[in-house]
C-alpha cells in the first residue's frame, strides 16, 4: 500500500465499520456515523476497500474478529470504546462551553465532520498527505461544511500553534475541546511537551480529549503483538510513559483531571451490556483533561 495514507487509521476505519454492522454496537453510534465509515471505506485504496464487501458476509465478520482476538484480545472492542468515549466527553465539553474543536492526528476519524455539521468551527490537523485525501473523500461526497477546516503540518517545518494562530476561522479566546485520539502514544516524549505548550499558548481555556495506551499493563506475548502490529502499520509507539508517567505530564503542564476511564469500566458499562463477551483492550485509557492557569 502507498504511504499516501496512515495504515492505521485506515485499519481503524476497516474494523470500526465491520463491527459497527453488528447491531449490539452500531446502536451505539448515530445511523449518519456508520454511513460516514461506509463510503471511508469504499474511498480506501483497493488493496483495503475489498474489506467492504467482506465485511457485508456474518462468516467473514466472525472469522475476521477470531483471528484479531486470538493475537490480541480486546483490540476489537477498544476501538468501539475509544469512538464511543471520545464523542461523549466532546458532547459533555460542548455543554461545559466549548465552542470549537481541533482533531490532532484526524487521520479518517468523523469528529470534526460530525460537529462541523452543528455549526461549531471544527479543524482537522494531520501530515499533507493525509489531509490530501480526507479532502478528496468529503469533497467527493459533497460532505465538507463552512464550519470545517482541513490543515496539514510537516512537522519539520511548522507546529500546530503557528497552523491556527493566524487562522482565521480559528479564535484563540474560545474554550477550545483538542481531540488526541490515538495521538500522542507516537510522538516522543519531548513533541508531546511541545503540543502541550502550544495548545496552551493558543488557547489558555481548553480541554484535552486523549486516549493513551499504558503498555506495561499488557502481557508480554500481548505487548509483543501490539507493538509489532504497530510496526507493521508503519508506525511505533514512542511515548516512553506508562499512564502514572503521562499523568504525572499532564499536570506538569497545567491539566486537571476531569474524567478517566479505564478499559475495564468501558468493558462493564458498554461492552458486556451490549451482549458481547470480549474483553476491552487491558492498558488503554480514554480521558478528559482541563487547562487551569497555575
Amino acid at each position: 500500500m502507498s504511504r499516501e495514507i496512515s495504515y492505521t487509521a485506515a485499519y481503524i476505519a476497516v474494523k470500526f465499520y465491520g463491527l459497527t454492522l453488528n447491531p449490539k454496537l452500531g446502536k451505539h453510534f448515530q445511523s449518519e456515523i456508520i454511513q460516514f465509515y461506509d463510503r471511508i471505506v469504499r474511498f480506501l485504496p483497493s488493496h483495503l476497500s475489498w474489506n467492504y464487501k467482506a465485511l457485508k458476509s456474518l462468516f467473514w465478520r466472525r472469522f475476521f474478529v477470531f483471528n484479531e482476538e486470538l493475537l490480541l484480545p480486546g483490540d476489537l472492542m477498544h476501538i468501539i470504546c475509544r469512538k464511543y468515549y471520545i464523542q461523549q466527553l466532546v458532547e459533555q465539553a460542548i455543554l461545559d462551553g466549548a465552542k470549537q474543536i481541533v482533531v490532532l492526528g484526524s487521520g479518517f476519524d468523523h469528529s470534526a465532520w460530525w460537529f462541523s455539521n452543528r455549526s461549531i468551527p471544527s479543524f482537522e490537523i494531520d501530515a499533507p498527505s493525509m489531509i490530501s485525501r480526507k479532502t478528496e473523500f468529503l469533497t467527493g461526497q459533497d460532505m465538507l461544511s463552512n464550519h470545517l477546516f482541513l490543515e496539514s503540518i510537516d512537522v519539520n517545518q511548522a507546529s500546530v500553534y503557528s497552523i491556527l494562530s493566524d487562522h482565521p476561522g480559528f479564535d484563540t479566546t474560545k474554550r477550545t475541546v483538542y481531540i488526541a485520539e490515538g495521538f500522542f502514544d507516537y510522538l516522543t516524549l519531548e513533541a508531546t511537551q511541545s503540543v502541550l505548550d502550544q495548545i496552551h499558548l493558543l488557547t489558555p481555556d481548553h480541554s484535552l480529549i486523549t486516549t493513551f495506551f499504558s503498555l506495561d499493563e499488557l502481557n508480554i506475548f500481548h505487548r509483543t503483538s501490539f507493538t509489532s502490529g504497530v510496526a507493521m502499520a508503519g508506525e511505533a509507539i514512542k511515548l516512553p510513559l506508562n499512564m502514572d508517567g503521562f499523568q504525572r505530564v499532564l499536570a506538569e503542564h497545567r491539566y486537571a483531571e476531569h474524567r478517566v476511564i479505564p478499559y475495564s469500566d468501558m468493558r462493564k458499562a458498554l461492552i458486556q451490556p451490549s451482549g458481547i463477551s470480549l474483553p476491552v483492550l487491558r492498558g488503554f485509557y480514554v480521558m478528559r483533561y482541563d487547562s487551569t492557569s497555575f
